[in-house]
């Protein structure tokens, strides 16, 4: 078949759905399938977002045989085929104020225009998925569907190791509000001695990173936290998981597993995230495979000194960790055939 696989693009930022598409257009191909793949822009005001929404509904997938819609507004691409595997929709016109501030009801149009056009793609499409049951549950309460869960293997294969445990903990991924590295960046004022935090990505803005640097300042905890602002490479990633006591991961609401987490738990160490982390509690079982805690500075200090002071149980749990990830049986073969069917 001719398979676009249609995603989002948004300037000089390389996310999950990114490698995800990417990866998927080569595992089309080496399944004999003719692929390529279809960025669309998305901007973050309101009038970007409908711009998108209208470029997508215009788009004419000519000499395509099925469209493969993975994000908003991509997966809005209008054909007689398409299969939607839903690892994005736009969260802010269901979840809070398109502008993440305080209501303006002039966005209401702009929100309601967002959930009329979801509707109507997922609804018309051949086959939906969700890459969690987090999403799946999401798309039944939000949009009244039901979709099959999918779990997205992880983009690249590496060959994960672990190493002795050094003194510190690693925070990977994206610097970014959702991330929220400057929440454990602040629990390690109330944390105790004896490790470093080492906190590792390429910050979405300068000002993120002028804010995190000053919450270290302002704390007096310069020698315990680490600052990696910069991308970091798959091997650097694999390195650091592989020497650390152990992963925090604090996502809000996380649609998926999360590629840290799993990274985490193929190197044998558990994670820390949050109560509402959404999906990366999938990975993370409270006691077994990790720490799931509240959102708050004092009870993660307190995850990070269990890591820390307790080696024996906490190399436990990421041998659990281990077994649970390799139960998962991510496999881009079933990807493929469930997508091309």
């Amino acid at each position: 078949m001719k398979l676009l696989v249609a995603t989002n693009a948004v300037p000089f930022a390389l996310g999950g759905a990114e490698l995800i598409a990417d990866r998927l257009v080569i595992e089309l191909r080496r399944a004999g399938h003719a692929a390529e793949v279809l960025r669309l822009p998305q901007g973050d005001w309101p009038t970007q977002v409908i711009e998108g929404v209208v470029a997508a509904a215009m788009l004419d997938a000519a000499n395509v045989d099925r469209v493969i819609g993975l994000t908003f507004p991509a997966y809005l691409i209008p054909h007689p085929d398409v299969v939607i595997w839903v690892l994005h929709q736009l969260r802010r016109a269901y979840d809070r104020p398109l502008t993440g501030s305080p209501r303006d009801r002039a966005l209401d149009p702009v929100a309601s225009a967002v959930r009329m056009a979801d509707g109507r793609a997922l609804a018309g499409a051949t086959r939906l998925y969700a890459p969690s049951l987090v999403v799946a549950n999401r798309l039944l309460e939000s949009n009244g569907l039901a979709a099959e869960v999918l779990l997205p293997p992880p983009p690249s294969e590496r060959a994960y190791r672990t190493a002795t445990a050094e003194d510190f903990i690693v925070v990977l991924g994206p610097v970014s509000g959702d991330r929220r590295q400057r929440l454990a960046i602040r629990a390690m004022r109330h944390a105790r001695p004896g490790y470093r935090l080492v906190v590792a990505g390429a910050p979405d803005s300068r000002e993120t990173l002028d804010e995190i640097r000053r919450d270290i300042d302002e704390a007096g905890i310069a020698d315990r936290v680490e600052l990696l602002p910069r991308f970091v490479s798959e091997e650097e990633e694999i390195d650091l998981m592989s020497r650390c006591i152990g992963s925090v991961y604090l996502p809000v609401d996380e649609d998926s597993y999360g590629h840290v987490t799993y990274r985490a738990a193929m190197a044998r160490k558990p994670t820390i995230t949050g109560t509402d982390s959404g999906g990366t509690l999938a990975l993370v079982e409270h006691g077994r495979t990790g720490l799931v805690v509240p959102p708050e500075p004092e009870a993660l200090a307190s995850a990070f000194d269990d890591f820390a002071l307790h080696r024996d149980r906490t190399q436990a749990m990421g041998a659990n960790a281990r077994t649970l990830a390799l139960e998962f049986d991510l496999s881009w073969d079933r990807v493929v055939q469930e997508l091309t069917r």
